[in-house]
């Protein structure tokens, strides 16, 4: 296994990793505040924030593992009636211009997260500097791009129509959803 691969299978683990911890500690966290509030009359301060940052990381972090997967949304009715030659032209374009989305929103969101770190600005109730939460914004989007311009250099390269990186339209990588 080459370096690349080894490096796209590291992101991956880490990827699923963090989207499903982050679902379970917003679980736990969650389930544990309504229990405190209403048995014992005491609500966790932290709990709002904890359930802030967690759904922060599943979003980014697991926009990317979606483009990798092949599992985002897509509204394809057009898209499937069209002839094989069309629908190409089409998963380059959107691939494309979702990376360039994707990239652009890196951008911004960097330049806000650096904003962050040099204001200094804390969580009101964990006291937890908020540009090491934000970060990962950035880096979803950089993730996500990453993901749509790998998809579009493939679709550049093969006869085939790939909705991600190593998913061919009409197939699918979701067996391992449901284990």
């Amino acid at each position: 296994m080459n370096l690349l691969a080894k490096i796209n299978r590291f992101f991956e683990i880490f990827e699923r990793n963090v989207v499903a911890y982050s679902i379970i500690v917003m679980a736990l966290v969650s389930i544990g505040n309504v229990i405190s509030r209403n048995l014992f009359q005491h609500s966790w301060t932290y709990a709002e924030e904890v359930s802030q940052f967690t759904i922060i990381w599943v979003t980014f972090i697991g926009a990317s593992y979606a483009a990798r997967k092949g599992v985002h949304i897509r509204m394809s009715a057009i898209y499937d009636v069209m002839p094989e030659t069309m629908r190409k032209i089409m998963m380059l374009i959107m691939t494309a211009g979702t990376a360039f989305l994707m990239f652009v929103l890196c951008y911004y969101s960097s330049c806000y997260t650096m904003k962050l770190f040099i204001s200094g600005r804390m969580s009101p109730a964990l006291r937890f500097p908020l540009y090491l939460v934000i970060m990962w914004v950035p880096l979803g989007f950089f993730m996500t791009g990453l993901q749509y311009a790998l998809t579009f250099i493939k679709n550049l390269r093969n006869s085939e129509i790939y909705v991600a990186p190593n998913v061919v339209d009409g197939e699918s990588e979701t067996d391992e959803f449901m284990v």
